[in-house]
């Protein structure tokens, strides 16, 4: 991966969080003021039973109404609940009662009791820090995973934030009930805070904005907790007079081409993807490509062209759920299981949970991601709304 920056700066109403990998785009996201943030843990009243599903609706301040999941609690019972998901016009937010709160190098769960490591790093390096942090954590009351950033900072940090989170968990699972209804007991970053702290630290250059209030915020809160991962990110206000930042990394056109149907790899070929309700679909086409060399190693090779351009997609455009990889068809094996290997590999430096799970009979490879947010598409159509 090449070094990356991270721009944070105003996108109509919103803030917009851009990273990149060299001159690339790698991620957008965008954040509407008045959203409710996911991870804050509210005081939550149990409204009303929905046996038939084993959940229940529940008031998490002011009459708002949420849905959980769940159906061990009892009608009027105060819970500390955890927004997992923004609700929409037709859909009540959804919470849980599995509390995670995240650090840099950690993150603490009532859930469970479990010490895990983050699955991105090596085999290797995963059994070197369980010898090292085993020891430590085994006692801990909460379940615990070391981040992948865990592997720039000393023992002592990581456990002074594992204990300090720990202690949070604590206050508020005791405070639930002697707080009124709609009490926050936990309010996270704002969510483009949270987003630099996802960040490879040990690849992130630095981060740039031309937002005072922005740049102040990074500069307290952000900047110096990265800083002690890798003390070469640097954090830049940038005020240039005759190109604004915005059109010095093309934002603009950006969010166009990261919403468009058709994408152009550098052969020649193409993409077509479709987002639809039920799935995300990503078609590979030979396109332009020419050349003379045979059918199949052209196929071969616009395929894995294509691999490296649909993994850079697919988080360009935060897709979630179903995806279903139309390859070029291939008549060698190996040409095959060489091609799902890289894909495999490409999958897994992603920040968000994505699976490999199947080629069906029909050659259409499925994967599955995590949903943390909206599609890129949804985002841009709520930061235009006024």
């Amino acid at each position: 991966m090449n070094e990356q920056n991270i721009i944070i700066t105003r996108y109509n109403d919103s803030i917009l969080f851009m990273s990149t990998d060299g001159d690339r785009p790698l991620e957008y996201q965008l954040f509407k003021k008045d959203e409710d943030t996911i991870g804050n843990i509210y005081v939550c009243e149990i409204k009303e039973q929905v046996p038939n599903i084993g959940a229940c609706f529940i008031n998490y301040g002011d009459g708002k109404t949420g849905f959980l999941k769940s159906n061990k609690y009892r009608t009027g019972e105060m819970v500390a609940l955890q927004l997992k998901k923004r609700g929409n016009k037709d859909k009540a937010p959804v919470f849980t009662d599995e509390l995670s709160l995240s650090g840099i190098y950690t993150v603490i769960t009532n859930a469970n009791k479990d010490f895990a490591i983050s699955k991105k790093l090596s085999d290797e390096r995963r059994k070197e820090l369980r010898r090292l942090y085993g020891v430590f954590l085994s006692d801990l009351e909460y379940g615990i995973t070391l981040r992948t950033n865990c592997i720039g900072a000393g023992l002592r940090d990581v456990l002074s934030e594992a204990d300090t989170l720990a202690g949070n968990m604590d206050e508020i699972l005791s405070s639930a009930d002697k707080r009124t209804c709609g009490s926050i007991l936990y309010k996270t970053e704002n969510e483009w805070i949270k987003y630099c702290f996802n960040a490879n630290t040990t690849s992130l250059k630095k981060i740039i904005t031309d937002d005072e209030e922005i740049y102040e915020s990074l500069k307290a809160d952000v900047i110096g907790t990265l800083k002690s991962s890798n003390p070469n990110i640097t954090l830049e206000k940038y005020s240039g007079k005759l190109l604004p930042l915005s059109k010095l990394y093309s934002i603009d056109k950006g969010l166009e081409e990261a919403t468009a149907k058709k994408v152009w790899l550098k052969s020649g070929g193409f993409l077509y993807i479709e987002q639809t309700e039920a799935l995300n679909t990503i078609d590979v086409n030979t396109g332009k490509t020419t050349g003379t060399k045979d059918k199949e190693t052209t196929f071969f090779e616009t395929n894995l062209e294509a691999t490296e351009e649909i993994c850079r997609q697919i988080r360009l455009r935060n897709l979630s759920g179903i995806i279903i990889i139309d390859y070029i068809n291939m008549a060698d094996e190996e040409n095959l299981k060489h091609l799902i290997k890289k894909l495999r590999e490409l999958i897994a430096l992603d920040t968000v949970k994505t699976d490999f799970h199947d080629v069906t009979a029909l050659s259409l490879v499925e994967l599955t991601r995590q949903r943390v947010r909206e599609p890129l598409a949804e985002q841009m159509k709520k930061a235009e709304e006024k």
